[in-house]
């Protein structure tokens, strides 16, 4: 038997062959509504006040954002189509002058200001229904800078949030 082929083993081959020969119907295109560009506006139901000029310099949105320190405070943008490590991120990005300059506020307290950012301004705004963010990053900087560029001479300040029950919960990055 050798030297014969055997049925059983040609005949998935040829019914394959068939099958492929056939031409295949195509499936219609349909008509896909394309995903909101909701740019800055993570919450549209809760940011209704923030969007406008507001009273903070050119480049902020909405009024001053109060913080424990007392410093004045604006949001600048958010960036959330650049995934983080973990995945999705969404970083909030504000101005707070007062972090730099001849006499600025420690470190300490500027960390502090971004925590209370996180828990009061951020976690709120974040979408609902929604995709649920892996990190939540918090910046603060004496000068708005675009985001991705190098500026050795403003100082800015990091820290990265995971959001659990609705808090920030600080994560070491």
């Amino acid at each position: 038997m050798t030297g014969r082929p055997r049925i059983t083993t040609l005949l998935p081959g040829a019914l394959a062959g068939l099958v492929l020969a056939l031409p295949a119907s195509a499936q219609e295109l349909r008509e896909v509504p394309p995903v909101p560009d909701y740019g800055t506006v993570m919450h549209p139901g809760n940011l209704g006040e923030d969007l406008g000029p507001g009273d903070g310099p050119e480049g902020t949105k909405g009024d001053a954002i109060p913080v424990p320190s007392g410093q004045k405070v604006w949001w600048i943008d958010v960036i959330h189509n650049e995934a983080g490590p973990d995945g999705l991120t969404y970083r909030f990005r504000f101005l707070a002058p007062q972090i730099g300059g001849r006499s600025p506020l420690s470190s300490d307290i500027a960390l502090k200001d971004i925590e209370a950012l996180c828990n009061r301004w951020v976690v709120p705004r974040l979408p609902q229904p929604g995709p649920e963010p892996a990190q939540v990053m918090v910046s603060l900087s004496d000068q708005i800078v675009p985001f991705g560029d190098a500026a050795p001479e403003v100082v800015q300040y990091f820290d990265s949030f995971s959001v659990e029950d609705g808090n920030c919960v600080w994560e070491f990055f």
